[in-house]
């Protein structure tokens, strides 16, 4: 009897530590095969590579993926030293974009990062409304994702700078909220916008100039602006009195600029 129960002790033990092997096998071939839930277990399992299995599962739309993408991105911009504008900006780009769709269809950590993001103002325009309204809704979310930058922490720290309306404003859009898919106009301005400055206006109401960063436009001129790094594509449209009117390339609408 008690052969039996050791060799029966150590059939249970050797099966308990087969079993992780044989489940990271079948995982690593569905992720391999294309599965995203799989490519997004692949990243937890396999952190040198976890930027490109959250990518993989990101691009096929799987929601926990993009909010983790969102987030990795997030940090890279904070942390890393040495790195050309350029670069920066574009990581910080392709952050908000993954942090914005996983936030807008329920993600706890893309709330949370899309949160501190508005709370910061250095990747996207600071919103402290838009900021309280991510921390709570990623505070409230039931899901035992682990976040680094807790949707209530940030949260707290916008109220402290905020006034009783906007406060109010952000109850209201805490309790309009609906998951959804974002369409491209609900993506946020990126904050290189706020560099492109109109410096001064010249000539006749007829004919009047526009500078804008050191770059002298006519009605409907358009040139190529260097923005932290970034080459961007800007056409004026009309030229007032005290204020442009632009339109910047792979930006939805116009931009109304205002002389300091």
């Amino acid at each position: 009897m008690k052969n039996f129960l050791t060799v029966l002790a150590l059939t249970a033990t050797c099966a308990w530590a087969q079993s992780p092997v044989s489940t990271l096998e079948q995982i690593k071939i569905a992720a391999d095969a294309g599965d995203p839930a799989a490519q997004d277990k692949m990243a937890e399992r396999d952190s040198a590579n976890a930027e490109s299995w959250y990518r993989k599962a990101a691009v096929q739309g799987y929601v926990h993926a993009q909010g983790k993408l969102g987030d990795l991105l997030f940090l890279r911009t904070r942390l890393t030293i040495g790195v050309k504008p350029e670069v920066r900006v574009a990581t910080g780009e392709e952050s908000i974009k993954w942090a914005t769709l996983a936030a807008n269809q329920g993600d706890k950590q893309g709330q949370a990062t899309l949160a501190q993001a508005y709370l910061e103002g250095n990747l996207v325009q600071q919103d402290l409304i838009e900021a309280y309204k991510w921390g709570e809704l990623s505070a409230k979310n039931p899901s035992p994702e682990f976040v680094l930058f807790t949707g209530a922490f940030t949260r707290d720290k916008a109220v402290l700078k905020m006034t009783a309306e906007q406060i109010e404003e952000a109850h209201k859009r805490v309790a309009a909220f609906v998951p959804h898919q974002v369409a491209k106009s609900e993506l946020p301005e990126p904050a290189w916008i706020r560099e492109i400055k109109l410096e001064g206006i010249s000539g006749s109401p007829d004919h009047r100039l526009a500078i804008i960063n050191n770059k002298t436009f006519a009605k409907n001129d358009q040139m190529t602006l260097k923005v932290v790094g970034k080459d961007i594509l800007i056409r004026c449209l009309e030229i007032r009195e005290s204020s442009v009117v632009v339109s910047v390339e792979g930006m939805d609408g116009t931009r109304e600029l205002k002389l300091p």
